[in-house]
């Protein structure tokens, strides 16, 4: 029982060393500085805003789709900013990626930032549009 308690009082001075984010006795921080705290959310943050995002989508429909009309008139889209997207959908998947999705056909567009490539997604099939 008394192993039970010391293990149980470690665990709990860890967490509490963790949440203070101070190494007792040292006077040092933990790992997490705050310049990393700050190159973390810069490095999470979209280069692009959610309306740049869906106005560059129509753009290559208009460019390469054979029917755009079938999704810009009267469509409404939608966008979703994942930086590292962890679903499996059957499709290669890259870093800093935005989904903007038409609701009237749930046809679906993905703009990587990093290389500005858009990859067209119709009727759950890789498409050429």
């Amino acid at each position: 029982m008394l192993k039970y308690i010391f293990i149980f009082g470690v665990a709990v001075a860890i967490l509490v060393i963790a949440s203070v984010g101070r190494i007792p006795g040292t006077g040092k921080q933990s790992a997490i500085s705050d310049e990393r705290r700050t190159a973390t959310a810069i490095e999470h943050t979209p280069k692009y805003e959610r309306l740049e995002v869906i106005s560059i989508v129509k753009d290559h429909i208009r460019e390469s789709c054979a029917a755009p009309d079938k999704y810009l008139n009267g469509g409404q889209f939608k966008a979703k900013w994942l930086f590292q997207p962890r679903s499996d959908d059957y499709y290669e998947r890259g870093m800093r990626e935005w989904t903007v999705t038409e609701e009237f056909s749930g046809a679906f567009w993905r703009l990587y930032e990093d290389s500005g490539e858009i990859r067209s997604v119709i009727g759950g099939v890789l498409d050429t549009c």
